[in-house]
């Protein structure tokens, strides 16, 4: 039985005797795997097989370390998973930021670079409260991933009521939500009262934390139900990643209707 992206990445580390932070320049020596910036166009970055030889090519211009970081892992991802093996894979932006996009290959290298980069072992130990967008932001430096997988990998991992969506085109793509998170999110088209559609609508994101009826991003709650959203706009992808969570006893509530 094949292993999963995420054990292929933890036997790379156990191979390697990584723990902590992953220095990914140094990772792709170890493994003999060149890394070249190159204006690349269409591509966000790519894995080669020249001669028996791979190689990675990841855009110069990636406005993040943290996102290029990411990339890079996620190419590791098709060198290293044998059912991965052939003799290019080129990499979109859209297939880096989505979660679940159309190809199971680029699904299964964003899970292998997750797990590579920030093991769930790892994160379990530094998640004491309630994340939000501050805290995703302090481990995805510390750990130099992207803020869209740090987010998944904290929701998947805490025991608190969150949810991470991202949206593009003023739709909801995709969801994932903790195990304690108590509401199902709603697919299609944004709710006028999220804060997320305002960017869509050409207006700029809060930059707080804004409570907001759970009925806009929620099926089957009440509207005295609350949540409090946190939006952050991917302004070169035309996406926004959100943050929900449902609120302590003692916020102060305030509603956007």
């Amino acid at each position: 039985m094949a292993l999963s992206p995420s054990q292929y990445a933890k036997n790379l580390r156990f191979q390697l005797s990584l723990s902590g932070p992953v220095d990914v320049m140094a990772v792709a020596h170890t493994l003999s795997v060149p890394v070249y910036e190159e204006e690349l166009d269409r591509f966000e970055g790519c894995l080669l097989w020249v001669g028996g030889n791979a190689r990675i090519l990841v855009r110069a211009s990636i406005p993040y370390e943290t996102r290029k970081n990411f990339t890079i892992a996620h190419e590791f991802s098709h060198f290293y998973m044998p059912h991965h093996k052939r003799n290019t894979f080129s990499c979109t932006a859209e297939d880096i930021a989505r979660y679940c996009g159309d190809s199971v290959y680029e699904n299964e290298a964003n899970e292998f670079a997750a797990e590579f980069l920030l093991p769930r072992s790892e994160l379990e130990k530094g998640l004491v409260s309630t994340p939000d967008i501050a805290a995703i932001r302090e481990i995805s430096a510390q750990y130099g991933t992207s803020l869209t997988s740090t987010a998944i990998r904290v929701v998947e991992t805490t025991c608190e009521p969150v949810a991470v969506v991202l949206s593009e085109a003023s739709k909801v793509r995709w969801v994932v939500r903790s195990r304690s998170f108590p509401f199902r999110v709603k697919r299609g088209a944004l709710h006028e009262w999220t804060y997320a559609i305002d960017y869509f609508s050409g207006k700029e994101l809060p930059g707080d934390p804004q409570h907001v009826v759970a009925t806009a991003w929620c099926d089957g709650v009440s509207r005295e139900n609350l949540l409090i959203e946190e939006s952050v706009a991917f302004g070169r992808l035309g996406m926004v990643m959100t943050l929900l969570r449902v609120p302590a006893d003692d916020d102060v509530y305030g509603n956007r209707w």
